[in-house]
């Protein structure tokens, strides 16, 4: 049975930072909640047979998420909570394949999967 995907279905996935903000243990959390939600997400459409170029965009997104988690987790890690030029690009990685993806999919309305 095929299952109607559309944007708002990924929108769990929002990592609740704004540029500049404190990176603390709840920054981190929700980014790791996102991340793990899209993560879940992605394997379950890629195993569907999706077309190449949403599978590019889905592994491209993935990758920034992980990217994004990592750095926060580092910079968690190291105590100092304030690092943007150290999150800064993963931060941009991240919106710029959010918008690749929502583009996509708002093109089309939704996938069926």
């Amino acid at each position: 049975m095929a299952k109607n995907i559309t944007i708002k279905d990924l929108q769990p996935m929002a990592l609740g930072y704004e540029e500049g903000q404190y990176v603390t243990r709840e920054v981190l959390k929700r980014a790791e909640k996102a991340y793990q939600y899209f993560h879940n997400k992605y394997l379950e459409l890629v195993a569907s047979g999706v077309e190449p170029e949403l599978r590019d965009l889905l592994i491209g997104h993935d990758a920034s998420l992980e990217f994004f988690v990592g750095r926060a987790r580092e910079i968690v890690k190291s105590g100092y909570y304030y690092d943007s030029m150290g999150l800064f690009g993963a931060y941009l990685e991240y919106i710029d394949t959010y918008a690749e993806l929502r583009d996509y999919l708002n093109s089309r309305r939704s996938i069926d999967v």
